[in-house]
Formats: structure tokens, sequence, C-alpha cells
């Protein structure tokens, strides 16, 4: 595909993908535009440090969900010099991490059941549905950030999600609840400082399916590290129904070299209602 072409395709799927995401009014001047320009550089294609993309834990403040340490995770690993072969452990939350409220731990026990018991957990990706935030950060294809004086766009090749990041505005005064929410955004010298409010409560925080509810704030942090090599997001979750006080996270990305490609999602035979994987049909005999 010529690069004209891919890029048409992209902005189509992103114009697709807007219709969910709330937009404050925005204002313009010269001398924002000027501002703007003069921050650091966070453009360009990333990719996830973290293969199992982990949410790392700050230094002091209350951090983010980890492993029950009786049933570590690990991936599907396969063909590995020197290794054995290994197939993948469900995630399952150490439930007494003091952020959970209730029943979110009650939530996160019922999801550690069925995935002990072999069934299957899927994050909302899986389904074909978006991520929202936090939970975009645990995708591990390419995120491209854009640019403009009054906007950055983050897209993800994962089934063309993307998000808008109003700069120096107001949030609105009324918002619907999406699956984005509305995010705006302001420079703190190098550092990219994104609010995001007006989230739903039909995405996940994490590959462990924490919920949350319409009440969660987050904030992220997005800075250069590294000489430049690494984009680092600090992350701070605010959601009074679901947990017991803010909590924090941190996630690295990479420059990638991979190119950004098309990835399209078909919902198959797994039911985006409750998560289960049914067998495909099979015929009792054969039609001809």
């Amino acid at each position: 595909m010529s690069k004209a072409a891919w890029l048409g395709s992209s902005m189509f799927c992103a114009l697709v993908l807007a219709s969910t995401v709330e937009a404050p009014a925005q204002t313009s001047g010269d001398g924002k535009a000027a501002a703007v320009a003069a921050h650091a550089d966070l453009t360009g294609l990333w990719v996830r440090s973290d293969q199992e993309a982990r949410f790392q834990p700050p230094q002091s403040v209350p951090g983010p969900l980890r492993d029950d340490p009786a049933h570590p995770h690990h991936g599907h690993r396969e063909g590995v010099n020197g290794l054995p072969d290994l197939e993948a452990t469900p995630w399952v939350a150490d439930l007494t991490n003091p952020i959970l409220k209730p029943w979110v731990a009650a939530a996160l026990k019922k999801n550690a059941e069925r995935g002990l018991a072999g069934d299957t957990v899927n994050p909302p990706f899986v389904s074909c549905r978006p991520m929202g935030v936090p939970g975009s950060l645990v995708l591990l294809e390419n995120v491209q950030l854009l640019r403009t004086p009054t906007e950055v766009t983050i897209l993800y090749q994962r089934d063309h999600q993307m998000r808008h990041i109003h700069l120096n505005v107001p949030h609105s005064s009324t918002l619907k609840p999406s699956y984005y929410g509305e995010s705006v955004g302001q420079w703190e010298g190098d550092t990219l400082v994104v609010d995001t409010i007006g989230l739903n409560d039909k995405t996940v925080i994490d590959l462990y399916s924490t919920p949350h509810s319409d009440a969660i704030h987050v904030v992220e942090r997005y800075h250069l590290a590294n000489g430049g090599k690494t984009l680092q997001v600090d992350f701070t979750v605010d959601d009074p129904k679901a947990f017991n006080m803010p909590w924090s996270a941190v996630v690295h990305y990479r420059q990638s070299r991979a190119p950004f490609e098309e990835i399209a999602c078909a919902e198959n035979n797994i039911d985006v209602t409750t998560g289960k994987l049914y067998p495909i049909p099979i015929a009792a005999k054969a039609d001809f």
C-alpha cells in the first residue's frame, strides 16, 4: 500500500472512532501555538518495552495491582533455546492490595476463580471493544503520537483506536460518558500532562480485568527519558467508587522499528457479554 493510501485509510478509521470522544470548545492564539512548538517532541512510533504490559509501581505512593504470589503470571513460551515450553497462566491479582473496594475485590476474585478453573477471562480488546484510559496503556502493538499546536492525537495500531488530547482548554461543563472520555492537556516544561474525565464504566483498568466506575479520573504525564529513546508515562487513577485511595503507576515505551500496520478485529466465537468462548458449530453430517 502506498503511503498516501495508508494515510487515507488511517484517517477514515480515526474519524469513525472519533464519534465516541467528547471534544471541548477550542481556543486559539499565536502565543499558544508558539509555546507548544517549543516543547519536547513526543511524536513518532512507540511500543511497550514490557512484553507483558504490566503497570510498574511508583517509588512510594500506593501502586497498581500485582500478581498473587501464589499464582504468578507468565506468558506462553514455545521454542526458546534452553527453556521448556510453557502454556500461559491466568492473570490472578493480589487481593490484599489496600486500594481495592470490596466490590472490585469480589469481581477480581471471580475472575481469578474462572481463570484458575481453565475458563478464559479476556480483556475488552479481544472482543473488539475500546480499552479506555488507562486500559489502553496495556496494548502491546504500535502507538503513534501526532501533534498540532492545539491537539495531541494518539493512534493505536490495535483496532484503529485513538485519543484526542485538546491542549490549553478547560473541560466541557457537561459530558456524556464515553469509552475514552474527554482528555485535555497542558505542557509543564517538557512533560505533557493529560487530564481525563467523562469515562464510562464499560472498560477495565488492566490485564487482571479490574473494573472501575464512571467516576474515574486519570492524570497522565508523558515525557522522554533515556536520552529520548524511552517514552515514560506516569499516571494516577482516582475513582472513589472503586478504590479506597488514588494510586499511581509507571509504564515505558521504546521507539518502534516496525511499521504501523492495520489490525482489524473480528469478534469470532467469543460472547462479548459473558466473555465465554463457544465452540464453532460443526455439521453432524456432510451437506453433499
